[in-house]
């Protein structure tokens, strides 16, 4: 190969070092080693892109795992919890590193580290050296873990910091560059790719996805669409400098890439390359266009316009963004046709119409909506433009619009939450006439509309006929002469019917506020625990006789057992809670006549609150069937979430409402599942007079009846003591 020709490539990699369809896409990967003289002519006559051209090639950030040592000078030897910043990625599983503040790029083997999200890259950084493994790999395993626990519900948002210079807060290289090493990276190894130690595998086994043909389908844009030399913000929303590599470094950049170019040079163009073997795989030109390298080719007006303001995750879900750029995501057609994608699209959907109250007014949204729906022509296209911008953009906007607005209505409560905008969608529905697939959609919106406004209001009712009434004894008002089965039953069937009235935009109103209309539903179930709770007690205060005291105990006992067979766990806590109690447990010769007593240790141990309710959150997760959950914990995580994260000026922290809507769908998940238990009006009467009557008493009751039954057990126990010393 020619200088000149070699010149040329330089010239043309140089130009366009910025996110391009050509930048980087001509470098096949694993390439063979150029000849000798290849490189010292590259080494020799290279002109040196910019640092700050050269610092959008800093792909990503990755933990080192494992400690990496090797004779080879092209490789870049580290140690386990180091943090590097990756520059080129190759798929023979070898990329090209560097450390930060560094003065030498050299291979690093892809098993021995582990990719990292740039937030958790700055919550690294924030730690001990020593500690970074351990922490990434406790990140990791809650991720994975499908219990949910009080207190590894949030990230935490450390103060940002500057990065580290490498004369304080980094360890300086371990492994200085030797003298007279050449000015320029090695051109791809060849060296058999090392497997990490088996005895040192990192407790979290998370599979690496593979590497995508050559290098990176799109390798410099990341973030949504963010050019890598444009600061970020981090999660407290302030802006973090890239890192930025000096002429030198950028030399030997610049040289390993275009060695890699010459050494393998092809006349078809990276385009036709990658289409060539992604057709060649799947048998069909159609999976081209789900790549991310297609994305890369497709003109500007057809890619959305404020992608750069979100910000997304190593998963590519949103974690914050403005407004406008989320509703123009909400309107977008998915680029990508993988199944996992499109879950993750309806997610979104599903998280942003369930907490959009929370940053925004229907009327706003609704708004906005239209106004996606009427986007207008971009300028200066030609008519060809044109016409493919309103096929590939415009129409796919507009029935994305439409099919918005279909779950806002269906799944998301507009009519009871937002009764105004009903009438509003209907104005605008009412003038879309063509094209004729769009007009259909509308006409059987606008029927939707009409059928849920008019119709009856559906009771929660059971999916099978109920089972026959269960007889009651003649209690003759007293407690005692009730079946334990029949109040837990009864107590079932009236909790349900305050839990299937709860709805997420109301629990979640109870992060700003605990009181009110807002959350009326949700106050009313909450207050029929602490209404259960003061029976429970009121019953055991009241019975002056230890016999009857100590069979009041048992009998509650007995309803707690039920209440956790019935799946109703509010009311098993409520119980649960009156029996532990000061006022109770402090009646030492009661308990010493209960008979039941270990069977209630073992239920405690479900109501114990360490590990943020880890028992009873292990006990939920194996119900089946009707259930009524105990809410108190997710109502508190829901606190907790909005402690953590916060919105700054215009940005949106969508992972604080993705949080909110994870725990709301826990809370929620059993309302579809009511009990086949018949009403018996006897008992609920009887209940219901019972939680009116003593949830009138306050504490200062409760404490002063406690002692006054205290005190007669101890007198009662003197007597005892003193006529067992008589004889008798």
């Amino acid at each position: 190969m020619t200088l000149a020709h070699s010149s040329h490539l330089r010239q043309s990699l140089h130009l366009n070092i910025d996110a391009s369809p050509y930048d980087l896409d001509g470098i096949p990967s694993g390439s063979n080693s150029p000849s000798s003289s290849a490189r010292a002519s590259i080494g020799t006559e290279i002109t040196s892109p910019t640092p700050s051209s050269m610092s959008e090639l800093v792909l990503c950030s990755v933990l080192c795992m494992y400690d990496f040592q090797s004779p080879d000078t092209d490789h870049l030897q580290f140690r386990k919890n180091e943090i590097l910043d990756v520059v080129k990625q190759e798929d023979t599983g070898w990329w090209a590193a560097m450390r930060r503040g560094g003065d030498f790029i050299g291979w690093i083997p892809q098993a021995f580290v582990n990719p990292l999200s740039e937030e958790m890259t700055e919550k690294l950084w924030n730690i001990r050296e020593e500690l970074r493994v351990y922490e990434y790999d406790a990140e990791q395993l809650y991720n994975a873990a499908p219990t949910i626990r009080n207190h590894e519900w949030y990230e935490s948002s450390p103060d940002p910091s500057p990065i580290p210079s490498p004369a304080f807060g980094m360890r300086k290289d371990p492994y200085p560059t030797s003298p007279g090493r050449r000015p320029y990276p090695p051109p791809s190894p060849i060296t058999p790719m090392p497997q990490p130690p088996l005895h040192s595998a990192p407790a979290y086994n998370k599979p690496t996805p593979p590497t995508p043909d050559g290098l990176d389908e799109f390798p410099l844009i990341t973030n949504g669409g963010r050019d890598r030399s444009e600061t970020v913000p981090n999660s407290k929303g302030t802006r973090r400098q890239p890192m930025r590599l000096d002429d030198h470094l950028a030399s030997r950049l610049s040289t390993l890439i275009e060695s890699a170019s010459i050494s393998s040079h092809s006349p078809a163009s990276p385009d036709d390359v990658k289409k060539s073997k992604i057709t060649k795989l799947t048998g069909s030109e159609e999976a081209w266009y789900d790549t991310q390298a297609a994305k890369a080719y497709l003109p500007a007006y057809l890619l959305p316009s404020y992608s750069d303001q979100l910000k997304l995750d190593a998963d590519g879900l949103v974690r914050t963004g403005t407004l406008v750029a989320m509703v123009e995501k909400l309107c977008s057609d998915p680029l990508s046709k993988d199944p996992i994608k499109l879950k993750q699209e309806k997610t979104f959907k599903d998280i942003f119409l369930t907490t959009f109250r929370t940053f925004t007014t229907a009327n706003q949204f609704f708004d906005m909506l239209v106004a996606r729906y009427h986007m207008e022509l971009p300028e200066d296209l030609t008519d060809t433009q044109a016409e493919e911008w309103r096929e590939k953009m415009q129409l796919p906007t507009q029935r994305r619009t439409l099919t918005l607005f279909t779950m806002w209505l269906q799944d998301h409560r507009l009519l009871e939450e937002e009764p105004h905008i009903a009438q509003r969608l209907t104005d605008f529905l009412t003038h879309i006439v063509s094209p004729q697939p769009l007009a259909l959609t509308a006409k059987l919106i606008i029927r939707s509309i009409e059928d849920l406004t008019f119709a009856n209001p559906v009771a929660a009712s059971p999916t099978v006929p109920p089972r026959k009434r269960r007889k009651s004894k003649n209690h003759k008002n007293e407690l005692l002469r009730l079946d334990p089965t029949d109040i837990a039953e009864q107590l079932a069937l009236l909790e349900f019917k305050l839990y299937v009235k709860l709805t997420a935009q109301e629990c979640i109103s109870y992060a700003k506020t605990q009181t009110g209309k807002q959350v009326e539903n949700l106050c009313k179930f909450c207050a029929t625990h602490d209404k259960l709770a003061a029976w429970v007690k009121t019953s055991i205060l009241t019975n002056e006789a230890l016999g009857k005291r100590a069979d009041t105990v048992d009998f509650w006992i007995k309803v707690a057992e039920k209440c956790r067979n019935l799946n109703n766990f509010a009311s098993m806590s409520a119980v649960i809670n009156a029996l532990s109690s000061t006022v109770i447990s402090r009646l030492h010769l009661t308990w010493a006549h209960v008979g039941r007593k270990s069977i209630l240790d073992a239920l405690i141990k479900f109501n114990d609150p360490s590990g943020g309710f880890s028992g009873y959150r292990a006990l939920l997760n194996t119900a089946e069937g009707p259930c009524v959950p105990f809410i108190g914990m997710y109502l508190t995580d829901i606190v907790h979430i909005s402690d953590q994260f916060s919105d700054h000026d215009e940005v949106i922290s969508f992972l604080k409402r993705q949080r909110w809507y994870e725990v709301v769908q826990i809370m929620l998940r059993a309302q579809g599942r009511p009990y086949n238990v018949a009403e018996s009006e006897t008992t609920l009467n009887f209940i219901g007079g019972h939680l009116r009557m003593d949830s009138m008493k306050d504490q200062t009751w409760f404490w002063e009846k406690s002692q006054e039954v205290q005190q007669s057990e101890l007198a009662h126990a003197d007597i005892r003591k003193g006529l067992e010393a008589a004889g008798f």
